[in-house]
């Protein structure tokens, strides 16, 4: 009873655990941020590790009593079959077999339930941050049309408190004689020619714009790459410079050797006189 206990009460501990942090999904967003964070952070590469891991042992604790219980089961009946009655006998009446089958089952059923609900309260999770996120998505996106709102509404207004202003204009233009109306035609029609004339300026200069920033995009990666050209060339330059010093050091250590020796170094041998 004291194994059973030992072995159960782990499982007791993990579903009050999951029971508790499903309550503190279902509970207000203030209260549920901590339960959400927790589960969502099971989606991070670390999380996820220790999340199947805590899965795979409660697999195998819950596999653990199905043996015992097809263990049990194939015991007692071979026990009938071969006609062994003492020990189906010593079996029934000890009573082991009611208590380990109901202890097997209760183990089976914690464990599947706290498999399951790690499960759920996972997706739980995740569905609830997902919401959250919308939710801070469409509160973003309604302040924003607010301010639009509020912006079209300044620009309707200032529009309007112009409109007086060029009608009583258009007016006393109209009134004049000589024909001002024709000449306010031909004004309107002038100005839509030049706003096409500015829109294509506008174009061909979006377009020049577009081939000059191509343009310091290749001069900037040509740059980079002379610059890492030139640092391994001075770095090629030092490691020759560091060579020849150890060459020239070296050649000074075999002349002195030469003159220790009393010879001479090749190279300056004074040429011999004729006998």
């Amino acid at each position: 009873m004291a194994g059973q206990l030992g072995f159960t009460l782990p499982l007791l501990v993990i579903l009050a655990l999951e029971s508790l942090t499903g309550v503190l999904l279902l509970c207000p967003k203030p209260l549920n941020t901590p339960a959400i964070l927790l589960y969502r952070s099971t989606y991070t590469q670390i999380g996820a590790t220790v999340f199947y891991t805590i899965a795979s042992l409660l697999l195998l604790l819950m596999i653990t009593p199905l043996y015992e219980t097809w263990r049990l089961y194939q015991t007692a009946g071979m026990a009938a079959d071969n006609g062994d009655a003492t020990t189906l006998k010593a079996m029934l009446s000890a009573g082991d077999s009611e208590q380990q089958q109901a202890a097997t089952m209760l183990s089976f059923t914690l464990t599947a339930s706290s498999l399951a609900l790690m499960f759920f309260l996972r997706k739980l999770g995740a569905v609830l941050a997902v919401c959250d996120q919308q939710s801070a998505s469409e509160t973003a996106m309604l302040k924003q049309v607010e301010g639009l709102q509020s912006e079209y509404a300044r620009v309707a207004d200032n529009v309007a408190g112009e409109e007086p202003a060029g009608s009583a204009a258009t007016t006393t233009h109209d009134a004049q004689p000589g024909g001002k109306s024709e000449e306010a035609v031909a004004a309107s029609k002038l100005s839509d020619e030049e706003v096409a004339q500015m829109r294509k300026l506008v174009s061909s200069l979006q377009e020049m714009n577009s081939t000059l920033s191509c343009r310091v995009e290749k001069a900037n990666r040509a740059h980079h790459q002379a610059e890492t050209d030139l640092a391994a060339v001075r770095t090629q330059s030092k490691g020759l410079e560091s060579e020849y010093d150890r060459l020239l050091a070296e050649h000074d250590d075999l002349k002195r050797q030469l003159q220790r020796a009393g010879m001479a170094p090749t190279g300056i041998l004074t040429p011999k006189k004729d006998e």
